[in-house]
């Protein structure tokens, strides 16, 4: 009698576990669907596509043109080499090749080193400053591709913003 009373109290746990699983899992997918629906009815194009996985948002218009937001991987994008150090916390990417990536924990000496690195191919129109605080570097390609490199010394934080301007 105590083995079945046993085994009714853990079945009852276990399915109690499982339903506590599925019904976070339900409200997430709910959760994703509706802020789905409301980024669409704001763009207001009917044809417009959103995609929520995780921390990632991707919109897609009826043109086929895309926009990722939210990220935390290097996005995939032609004449912008990936920035190896740090950690990022957030990356954009549109259809057309431009992108935003920011990072975090950043040391300076990885900035030095990957500003060293696309320079050598940045070449055109190129800015560079340093203060106290802060550290930019500013240019552009010969395929009309720029970028912008900011390194902010207090919290280590670097965000680089690629523009395809030659599209």
């Amino acid at each position: 009698m105590k083995k079945i009373l046993a085994l009714s109290l853990l079945l009852v746990l276990i399915i109690s576990l499982a339903g506590c699983g599925v019904k976070k899992k339900i409200e997430e997918k709910a959760s994703e669907k509706i802020a789905e629906t409301l980024i669409e009815k704001a763009v207001g194009d009917k044809d417009t596509k959103v995609d929520i996985a995780g921390d990632t948002i991707k919109i897609t218009d009826s043109a086929g043109g895309e926009v990722s937001l939210g990220g935390t991987e290097w996005p995939e994008v032609d004449g912008l080499p990936e920035f190896k150090g740090g950690s990022i916390i957030s990356a954009a990417k549109d259809g057309e090749g431009n992108v935003m990536v920011i990072l975090e924990e950043v040391e300076e000496k990885d900035y030095n080193n990957y500003v060293d690195s696309i320079s050598k191919d940045f070449t055109e129109n190129v800015t560079q400053v340093e203060s106290e605080d802060y550290l930019l570097y500013e240019g552009k390609n010969s395929q009309g591709y720029s970028v912008a490199v900011q390194y902010f010394r207090g919290d280590k934080t670097l965000s680089i913003i690629g523009k395809n301007d030659g599209q």
